[in-house]
């Protein structure tokens, strides 16, 4: 029996990933491509949903005393789940792609790939900062931190981050051992077509499927970044933390802007060689 039916939406937080599981979940799960509610995200599920679903998974104190508890449950969620799925599930992660006390955080043997959704961390240290409301220098700090999880009560299982250089190469190296497509968040606000299209056609290899491009069209008129935002102005959208609204501004340059010359040079300097390779620099 198969079970490398994961097919992982990854990114560092405040990346696009959103953006990516609207698309994809108004393509593959309406009928025409047209949405006027955010409940069909649902249908790609965060992976902390499956660990919740497991017998015994520890508290949320439990988690606060010791966040690496959820390593053990990392691989049996996939384990019991790939039983489960027919074909291939699409999951959401914000995790990054390693080992914690010999756990990792999947394998082949689960995966079947992984859409990985990179982004700028200049622009990512500004989004960060206004999604969990927080100072531009704790923001810094939030993306530096190698040893950075998130555990809340609305989401009372950790995600182990880490620091966006880690959570990038962490996937990086991943790729050598599974099939994946890298999309930069900037490729997919300046040309939507061609990226999303390039996500459909990475998904038609490992899932076996026709692209109908009349939905497909529709799909990406549907998540353009202004359609979105008037659509959470309507009806509201349950992943917003704080300020008034999740789909802010949605742009690809916005640090040039905002973000103070001396925590810029920073960035740079510890992100150098990652940003050099994706073309931030």
């Amino acid at each position: 029996m198969d079970n490398n039916k994961f097919i992982w939406l990854t990114s560092y937080p405040k990346s696009g990933n959103t953006m990516i599981r609207l698309f994809l979940s108004t393509y593959f799960f309406t009928n025409d491509g047209k949405i006027d509610s955010f409940k069909n995200i649902k249908h790609i599920t965060n992976f902390q949903n499956l660990i919740l679903a497991l017998d015994n998974v520890p508290t949320y104190k439990d988690f606060q005393k010791d966040f690496t508890k959820i390593c053990p449950l990392w691989i049996k969620a996939q384990k019991i789940n790939a039983k489960k799925i027919k074909k291939s599930l699409l999951v959401k992660t914000h995790s990054f792609m390693g080992k914690i006390n010999n756990y990792p955080l999947t394998n082949k043997e689960y995966t079947k790939g992984f859409i990985h959704i990179v982004r700028d961390p200049r622009s990512v240290i500004i989004s960060n900062m206004h999604h969990y409301n927080l100072s531009i220098e704790e923001s810094f700090g939030n993306i530096t931190d190698d040893k950075r999880f998130s555990l809340g009560t609305g989401a009372p299982v950790p995600e182990i981050i880490s620091s966006w250089k880690n959570h990038y190469i962490s996937w990086k190296k991943y790729s050598l051992d599974v099939p994946s497509i890298t999309i930069k968040f900037e490729d997919i606000i300046t040309d939507p077509k061609k990226n999303f299209l390039d996500i459909l056609k990475f998904l038609q290899k490992i899932m076996s499927f026709k692209i109908d491009e009349r939905k497909y069209n529709n799909s990406i008129e549907a998540v353009k970044f202004q359609n979105l935002k008037k659509l959470e102005q309507n009806i509201g959208f349950d992943e917003k933390l704080y300020g008034n609204s999740f789909f802010r501004k949605g742009l690809s340059n916005e640090w040039k802007d905002s973000l103070p010359k001396k925590i810029q040079n920073k960035i740079e300097e510890v992100f150098y060689k990652e940003m050099i390779e994706l073309g931030y620099l």
